[in-house]
């Protein structure tokens, strides 16, 4: 493990309470606010974030908002591959990848490096989620 932080921009932030986001909660500890840069998208009942893009109107200044945790095991990592269906014995091509990023920790104002979970597929004909916020209202599923 690169990092024992994992930014969360999705159904694993506190608000929610379905089984995945509960395991991580009772496993890790949040750290606070946090942003990267890019774009949030609605995928379906849950979204999905991708590096900024050159071809959207506003990439140069979009940013993804969420969450930074503390995790405190390498296996919780392997349990959100499995729950993100990006490990190793998932069928591909993934939806998402875990990846390294600068995360800027907003309490502190300073930048972590942590996991997150990127969204891989073309995102094209997705509704962009405009100020970077995934929230309650969104998930529908």
């Amino acid at each position: 493990m690169s990092t024992d932080l994992l930014f969360v921009y999705g159904t694993l932030m506190s608000p929610f309470d379905h089984p995945n986001a509960k395991h991580l909660h009772a496993k890790a500890r949040c750290l606070g606010p946090a942003r990267m840069p890019g774009i949030l998208y609605q995928v379906t009942w849950y979204p999905g974030a991708t590096d900024r893009l050159n071809h959207h109107a506003n990439a140069l200044e979009s940013w993804v908002y969420g969450e930074l945790w503390q995790l405190d095991t390498e296996l919780l990592l392997t349990e959100i591959d499995h729950y993100e269906e990006c490990s190793p014995n998932d069928p591909r091509p993934h939806e998402y990848q875990r990846v390294l990023r600068s995360v800027e920790f907003i309490c502190q104002s300073e930048w972590q490096t942590a996991w997150v979970y990127l969204y891989q597929r073309d995102p094209q004909g997705l509704k962009c989620l405009e100020d970077g916020r995934f929230g309650l209202e969104h998930f529908k599923p």
